[in-house]
C-alpha cells in the first residue's frame, strides 16, 4: 500500500469515527432536550462563540463536530479523485458521503429554523446514518481480488436480496425509534419485553413502541442469518467474519439495552448508547452486505503494485 493511499485510508477510518460520533452525540441532544438551545443558525444566539451553558454547548458541540465530519469527507473526495481513481466503489462512496454530508448540515439548519420539526429531524437522521454507511464502503471498498472476472457464486444473489431488504428496514427501525423519542412515545411501556402485561396495548404511543420491538427483534433474525453465511468459506471470509462477529455483538447489545433503557427507568446514558450501538449494528451490517454481495472485490485490502 503507497502512502498516499494510507492517508486516504486513514482519513475515511476517521471521517467513519467521526460520523458514528456524530450520531452519538446527537442522541445526547435529543435525550437532554438541548435541541433548541440554538435558537438561531449558524451562529448560536448571535454569537460565534455562546455562552457558557450545558445545554448549549451540547447543541454547539453537535455543529463543530458536524463540521469536523464535513472537512474530514471532503479531504477524502478530494484525495479519492486523485489518488485512487481506478477505484470506482471506494471513489462513488466516498462522493455519496460528501453530498450528504452537505444535505444534513443543511438540513440540521432547517431543523433549528423550524423549531425542531419532526419530520425535519427523522430526515436529518436519515442522512447521518447513510453518510455512515457511505464510509464505511468507502474504507472496506479495494480493487478487485484475483480472478475476480470469475462468474460469482450462486449464493451471492440471495444475500444480495436478503442483504439489501435487511438494510432497508433495519434504517426503518432506527429512524422509528428516532421518532418515537421525539413524541415520548419511548417511554410509554414501563415493563419488557411486553408492554403493560399486555400482547396487544391500547393506545397509539403502546402500538408504536411495541412495533418498534417487535421489528427490532425481527430484523436481527436476517441480520444473524448473513452473520452466519459470512463463516462460509469464499473470496472474502476474513473480512466478512469480523464485520459478523462485530454486527452480530453490536445486534444483541442493542437489544439488551433496550430492555436495560426500561428496567433502569430511561437513563438518558443508557437512551444515547443505545443509538450508537444501533448505529454501529448499521455500518458493520452494511459492510457485512456488500463483502457477501460482492466477494472478489473484498478479498484484500487497497494494493497498488
Amino acid at each position: 500500500m503507497t502512502a498516499k493511499l494510507s492517508w486516504y485510508r486513514a482519513t475515511l477510518l476517521l471521517g467513519l469515527a467521526a460520523a458514528i460520533a456524530q450520531v452519538a452525540l446527537g442522541g445526547v441532544v435529543r435525550v437532554t432536550g438541548s435541541g433548541d438551545a440554538c435558537p438561531d443558525w449558524p451562529l448560536c444566539h448571535g454569537q460565534v462563540i455562546p455562552p457558557l451553558d450545558l445545554n448549549i454547548w451540547l447543541e454547539f458541540s453537535h455543529r463543530l463536530s458536524a463540521s469536523a465530519l464535513g472537512v474530514l469527507v471532503l479531504i477524502a473526495s478530494v484525495l479519492a479523485w486523485r489518488q485512487v481513481p481506478r477505484f470506482q466503489l471506494s471513489l462513488i462512496a466516498t462522493g455519496a458521503a460528501l453530498v450528504l454530508v452537505v444535505a444534513a448540515a443543511l438540513l440540521g439548519g432547517l431543523t433549528v429554523l423550524t423549531e425542531l420539526a419532526w419530520w425535519a429531524r427523522l430526515i436529518h437522521l436519515a442522512l447521518a446514518e447513510l453518510v455512515v454507511a457511505c464510509l464505511a464502503v468507502a474504507w472496506l471498498a479495494g480493487p478487485p481480488g484475483p480472478g475476480s472476472a470469475a462468474p460469482r457464486q450462486d449464493r451471492s444473489r440471495l444475500e444480495r436480496k436478503i442483504g439489501f431488504a435487511t438494510l432497508a428496514v433495519l434504517l426503518g427501525v432506527i429512524v422509528f425509534g428516532s421518532y418515537m423519542v421525539g413524541f415520548n412515545y419511548g417511554a410509554a411501556c414501563t415493563s419488557w419485553p411486553m408492554c403493560q402485561g399486555t400482547r396487544i396495548p391500547e393506545g397509539f404511543a403502546f402500538i408504536a413502541n411495541m412495533t418498534h420491538r417487535f421489528t427490532a427483534a425481527l430484523i436481527a433474525i436476517p441480520v444473524f442469518w448473513l452473520c452466519y453465511r459470512a463463516w462460509i468459506p469464499g473470496p472474502a471470509a476474513g473480512r466478512a467474519r469480523w464485520l459478523a462477529a462485530l454486527a452480530g455483538g453490536c445486534t444483541v447489545a442493542a437489544i439488551l439495552l433496550g430492555a436495560l433503557m426500561v428496567w433502569l427507568n430511561f437513563s438518558a446514558l443508557l437512551r444515547s448508547l443505545h443509538l450508537v450501538i444501533a448505529t454501529l449494528v448499521w455500518a458493520s451490517t452494511v459492510g457485512l452486505v456488500v463483502v457477501l454481495c460482492d466477494p472478489d472485490r473484498f478479498r484484500a485490502r487497497i494494493l497498488v503494485k
